[in-house]
């Protein structure tokens, strides 16, 4: 590349030119200073910075007219670019290695074969969603005695050390549930607790969980980091939740108008929506085994050369050769499934509006009204709160709009090759993913 002299002169005198009416340099009046002085203190900076500003553009342009498709960033060739300085009157000749994306074929056809697992939802998982269905459509009811999962209702007294309630101590009227206690030995106290009665305990180490024993005792947090001592909780009230009956009634509630009239068929139903729910999951180790096997299904010659010197110039001096050899491989392998992304999403023209990413964050905003009719004002809410969202929310904007575009990648991609759909257990479904992470 050559940025001629009067190029870079002309760029150079007129930022001087510039800084000469702003100056404000003891001796003389705010501009007033002679030029020579202006250039003699600033003209070395200003040349290279301006220099830098003319390669930058004219080296995007080059790559952008002969649509260079690259790897990396271009690297200076200092060893071939001759040093200049500002004084000297002639064009400047700098040179890049630039490092091309290699030519590949994507084949994404049924002859190729990919692992697809679905969540198996077993009985024994089945019947936990259940009885959660039956707790949450169930009735609370006073009881006499105390289950584990039953709640008490009562009062915490903070104790000395001497076990006599302190004096300006905690004195606080809260909810107890029972099986919030992780610590066994505390927990079997309150089983079988009748009100009226009392426990001295820890709620700190008992519940193992500083937010939950300070949402107990009616403090913050950071209160409760400087508390050590016992409470007694006396009990007054035991709330019991007695699940919903598994009829007609509570199956018209979870599915309206669906036809569900029997057990057998509510945990069908029940089944098959915990299927459909898991979907999310195994679209997310799809993801992954995708990715894996569209970059082994693709073979391309990349640049490496080039690339690990690219790397050494990015990461500095401290990154040795070993290290940049250590992960290599891992290296190549993401520049690999980054070229195969964006050939498909040329091939498949995928683009996502600002619009979807909009209706995206509306969605969400949408969850906290979901029994609420969508008028008109409750749209204009939306509208309003999810464009706040976007002007403020930079980061988490492009994040979404990333999601939504790695969500139909995924779609297009399982609609071109042939999922070979495994049911498996929760269980060994977790270890597959921890596997992949």
């Amino acid at each position: 590349m050559v940025v001629h002299h009067a190029d870079h002169n002309e760029s150079v005198t007129k930022v001087l030119k510039d800084l000469q009416r702003k100056a404000n340099v003891p001796g003389f009046r705010p501009g007033h200073v002679p030029f020579g002085i202006i250039k003699k203190q600033y003209g070395p900076s200003v040349f290279f910075d301006e220099v830098n500003k003319i390669v930058s553009d004219n080296l995007n342009k080059y790559i952008d007219d002969e649509k260079l498709d690259l790897v990396g960033q271009p690297i200076p060739k200092d060893d071939e670019t001759v040093k200049t300085s500002w004084d000297e009157n002639k064009d400047i000749e700098i040179y890049f290695d630039l490092g091309l994306a290699p030519a590949f074929e994507l084949n994404l056809n049924e002859s190729i074969e990919m692992d697809y697992h679905l969540i198996a939802v077993e009985d024994s998982l089945l019947d936990s969603y259940i009885i959660g269905i039956q707790k949450r459509y169930g009735t609370l009811t006073d009881v006499d005695i105390a289950a584990e999962s039953d709640v008490l209702y009562g009062t915490f007294v903070q104790l000395d050390a001497e076990g006599n309630p302190m004096e300006d101590g905690i004195n606080y009227s809260s909810k107890l549930a029972i099986d919030t206690l992780s610590d066994k030995d505390v927990r079997n106290k309150f089983i079988g607790i009748k009100a009226g009665e009392a426990v001295v305990f820890n709620p700190k180490t008992a519940t193992g969980n500083a937010y939950e024993a300070a949402s107990m005792l009616g403090i913050k947090k950071v209160e409760l980091d400087n508390i050590e001592s016992d409470f007694r909780f006396t009990v007054l009230a035991i709330t019991s939740m007695i699940p919903a009956e598994l009829d007609t009634e509570l199956f018209e509630k979870i599915f309206p108008g669906e036809g569900v009239n029997t057990a057998e068929e509510f945990r069908e139903k029940v089944r098959e929506d915990a299927a459909n729910a898991n979907l999310s999951e195994s679209d997310h180790l799809f993801s992954h085994t995708m990715q894996d096997k569209l970059i082994e299904a693709t073979p391309m010659q990349l640049p490496e050369d080039f690339l690990k010197r690219w790397l050494k110039d990015t990461k500095g001096e401290k990154q040795t050769d070993e290290d940049i050899d250590r992960n290599f491989h891992l290296y190549l392998e993401s520049i690999k499934w980054q070229l195969i992304v964006k050939r498909i999403i040329q091939e498949a023209k995928i683009e996502v509006g600002d619009e979807e990413v909009k209706d995206s964050v509306k969605d969400y905003f949408m969850n906290g009204w979901r029994t609420m009719p969508l008028t008109d004002d409750l749209h204009e809410k939306l509208e309003t709160m999810a464009q706040k969202f976007l002007e403020s929310k930079g980061t988490e904007a492009r994040q979404i709009k990333e999601s939504i575009l790695g969500n139909r990648i995924t779609e297009y991609i399982k609609s071109k090759v042939t999922l070979v759909k495994k049911t498996i257990s929760y269980e060994e479904f977790k270890a597959l993913d921890a596997a992949k992470h």
